[in-house]
């Protein structure tokens, strides 16, 4: 959702160049950031097979995997997803798909840098279908590559795996149909925002993002709540935006709360301290980021008072508004739990 410039929730969108909240709880896409210093050494030792498009591995049938070290492989692409100037080794897989689907390419147990882009059919230099450098939470700082792109039958893709910078090393590539991850159980929460709504005329769950803020309040009780929803990114007045969903919880003595989630798209959930108010909030209290069809989990011990419960996507572009999600909360009961709860529904269908 677009961020309307008001006092209620600019403590919160005055701090958007800060390292917490370019992470965090505001909507519009943040500067690009970097600091990283490649470490692999290209050798360029004259490989054929898969140096190329002309000569690419074949990729025969999915799942695959496939592994190998860049750095012997000469420097033939590039694209800027979203930095420029690689001058990294790449290797060239093909894939001639039969069946039309969404297909995740995973490198996120890869040894350096990645980064990964695929071509429909052709070579067209700028024009890939699909590009990745970092995705948050793949790989040590997330400096590693994932993706989910559409395949259509009768199509062949060229992935090509590349680096950051000059970086080369060890990669380990999935790649994978993609299978519906987030069911809505019975009995659940259900979001009262319809769609993606610009903040402006959201009155149903924007936050702090809405003026006024809105939330959707949750009732304690002695188990799993469960809430379902939807969120996804949208372009407008030449900005890439996000819809971000905001849960108030109010505890009344200090608990021990367990919050989970998963999602079809890049998954971010965190607390947000709403016990001065928007005026008064500073970003997150903790956050984490998952890959789509992975399980977020956080547990704190919260002091009693209002606390909000954030969920969206990492990212501000590439999710089509209406993409499911599904979280459970824990914790939040009429007395202080004693003991941690089990992760239920979510537990035990992606442990």
């Amino acid at each position: 959702m677009r961020t309307k410039c008001t006092m209620c929730a600019a403590a919160l969108l005055l701090l958007l160049a800060s390292t917490v909240l370019a992470a965090g709880t505001g909507n519009r896409t943040p500067a690009v950031v970097k600091d990283y210093q490649p470490t692999g050494v290209p050798t360029y030792e004259g490989r054929i097979e898969g140096d190329t498009i002309e000569d690419p591995f074949v990729i025969d049938d999915l799942p695959f995997t496939g592994s190998g070290d860049t750095c012997p492989f000469a420097h033939d692409y590039d694209e800027v997803c979203p930095y420029t100037g690689s001058a990294s080794p790449d290797v060239v897989y093909r894939y001639d798909c039969e069946y039309t689907s969404p297909v995740i390419i995973d490198l996120c147990v890869s040894q350096y840098d990645t980064k990964v882009f695929v071509y429909e059919n052709e070579y067209v230099h700028g024009d890939p279908i699909a590009c990745n450098d970092d995705f948050p939470g793949c790989g040590p700082n997330g400096y590693r590559s994932w993706l989910m792109v559409e395949f259509y039958a009768g199509n062949t893709y060229y992935i090509v795996v590349d680096g950051y910078g000059s970086d080369c090393g060890v990669y380990e590539m999935y790649v994978q149909n993609f299978m519906h991850c987030a069911p809505c159980p019975g009995g659940a929460f259900i979001e009262t925002e319809p769609f993606c709504i610009d903040p402006e005329n959201d009155v149903h769950n924007g936050g702090c993002n809405s003026d006024p803020p809105v939330f959707d309040y949750l009732e304690p009780s002695e188990g799993v709540i469960d809430i379902c929803g939807t969120s996804g990114t949208y372009h407008q007045s030449g900005t890439d935006w996000r819809d971000t969903d905001w849960y108030q919880i109010d505890l009344a003595s200090e608990s021990e709360i367990t919050f989970l989630g998963i999602a079809q798209f890049s998954l971010r959930i965190g607390f947000v301290d709403g016990r001065e108010g928007c005026e008064g909030g500073s970003g997150f209290y903790s956050y984490i980021d998952v890959q789509p069809c992975h399980v977020a989990e956080l547990v704190e011990v919260l002091p009693a008072g209002t606390w909000w419960l954030w969920v969206g996507p990492v990212d501000f572009a590439g999710v089509p508004c209406g993409e499911p999600y599904a979280c459970e909360l824990t914790g939040y009961t009429t007395v202080t739990p004693v003991e941690s709860t089990s992760w239920s529904m979510l537990k035990a269908l992606h442990r």
